[in-house]
């Protein structure tokens, strides 16, 4: 494969993904998805090198249900 073809797919893949955990981490009917998905998407935030995070999702507390 071409680099420039690689590169293209991952410029597309990535905010496709942070996009669908978002929508997950805001609109998921379980608070367990919620969490994980919240957290899946502060790793990938915090790795792009995204300054701070707001108090809700450096830690949750709560039941799991």
């Amino acid at each position: 494969m071409n680099f420039g073809l690689l590169s293209a797919i991952g410029v597309a893949l990535y905010p496709a993904t942070v996009t669908v955990l978002a929508l997950t981490a805001t609109f998921a009917r379980r608070p367990t998805r919620r969490r994980e998905a919240r957290t899946t998407l502060a790793l990938l935030l915090r790795a792009r090198g995204s300054v701070g995070m707001p108090p809700a999702l450096s830690s949750e507390t709560g039941p799991e249900s």
